[in-house]
């Protein structure tokens, strides 16, 4: 472990109850939820609130319902982020179109842009009394006794030493905090896939559309600005050459390779350059004396899935609970923090296992495809099965029994 002592030093500020390295979609939730609780949070970040990065895009109904909790859902509508209320899925040209419903309504999901995104979650977060320190990057832990109490950083005002309770990463799949705990990683299963995906004008989908063809797969979001966010998954012995340029070739030349893509974006322009992601499959300790791990901190995955983000909220609300209790003192705090990792677990083992399978990028089974076929045709069918991919329902509720495994509908390829 990587640690300064904690006694006082220069430019320290006055403790806080919990300092949160990382203020995006599980840090900003979880400090806004920890404020309004009355807690003393600082959320640092090294970066100023809004900055991009590579991420998924869509949130899935779970993350939704969590963002209506929270009362959220109107600020997001409020950056310009489209609606999605129909899904098309394309398996080798098995076609399974719907409109989500949840509990009888319209279960409407969104594909921001994480500059808009994490700007609101954090405006919301500081709202509520929560502070930020931008542009503060984290280089060391104050240890007392064996217990995290602190960080120490650079920031645009010089060294700091930042004291807390509790000491939250929530700082990404790089995690800064992982790293100087020394948080033991549970399980690796390694790089399956890659991806690519950059952001056209002129696309006109009425919601979202996903084609799989032999084993890579695309995908196509509305996003904010007129945009739409187009996503390429594909095996890693497939990846283009070094450079922009090749990179950029791979990327359109793939695309167009599929009539039914070329043909949705017959008339689109490429406006960005591709992006690319390649995902460690992995998940870490969640916590330690005065240290918790949340989001991608903790636990990533393919996004193959396009779990992030809604994984990002579930985590923080849990957490909130968990720390709520231990630094309230209705519970030990050791103990409250053993409790969020175990309902981390228990909310992402299987996702995480069907997760990795899929990113292995198989070719479909002729039973899975003729599966599809019928589903197709099958109008209750094709409903239930775009209420799985979308989270309304759970594999284990629409499930079938196909040689590409069970609860396909957690296929939910984007960027």
């Amino acid at each position: 472990m990587c640690f300064v002592a904690a006694g006082k030093t220069g430019n320290e500020a006055e403790p806080r109850d919990v300092v949160i390295v990382g203020a995006r979609c599980a840090g900003a939730p979880l400090g806004m939820l920890l404020a309004e609780r009355g807690y003393t949070v600082e959320m640092i970040d090294r970066n100023p609130a809004g900055t991009d990065t590579v991420s998924t895009h869509w949130i899935r109904w779970p993350g939704v319902q969590q963002l209506h909790a929270w009362g959220l859902v109107p600020a997001l509508e409020k950056t310009g982020c489209p609606p999605i209320d129909r899904a098309s899925l394309d398996f080798e040209g098995r076609v399974i179109t719907g409109v989500p419903r949840a509990a009888g309504t319209r279960a409407t999901t969104y594909a921001p842009r994480r500059t808009a995104l994490d700007a609101m979650l954090v405006a919301q977060a500081r709202a509520k009394g929560a502070r930020l320190r931008e542009r503060f990057a984290v280089t060391d832990l104050l240890v007392e006794d064996g217990r995290v109490a602190g960080v120490r950083g650079t920031g645009p005002d010089g060294p700091a030493g930042l004291r807390a309770r509790v000491v939250v990463g929530a700082d990404g799949r790089n995690s800064t905090v992982a790293r100087l705990v020394q948080s033991p990683v549970l399980e690796d299963r390694g790089i399956l896939a890659r991806s690519l995906y950059g952001y056209w004008s002129g696309v006109t989908e009425p919601g979202v559309r996903v084609v799989f063809r032999g084993r890579c797969g695309i995908s196509l979001w509305p996003t904010h600005n007129g945009l739409s966010v187009v996503s390429l998954v594909f095996p890693p012995d497939q990846a283009p050459g070094s450079g922009r340029t090749a990179t950029a070739d791979f990327y359109t030349s793939s695309l167009r390779e599929v009539p039914e893509i070329k043909g949705a974006l017959a008339n689109a322009d490429l406006v960005s350059q591709p992006r690319a992601a390649a995902v460690r499959n992995a998940r870490r300790q969640a916590h330690g004396p005065g240290w918790v791990l949340a989001g991608d901190a903790g636990h990533h995955k393919d996004p193959v899935s396009a779990q992030g983000i809604s994984d990002a909220f579930a985590d923080a609300a849990v957490l909130a609970d968990a720390l709520d209790a231990g630094l309230s003192g209705s519970a030990g705090l050791d103990e409250a923090l053993a409790g969020y990792a175990t309902t981390r677990d228990a909310q992402r083992l299987a996702a995480f296992a069907y997760t990795c399978e899929q990113a292995e990028l198989r070719p479909f089974g002729a039973g899975f495809l003729d599966d599809m076929a019928r589903t197709a045709a099958d109008e209750q069918a094709a409903a239930a099965f775009v209420n799985t991919f979308v989270g309304c329902e759970t594999p284990a509720e629409t499930d079938t029994d196909t040689d590409a495994g069970a609860g396909a509908g957690w296929l939910g390829e984007s960027h």
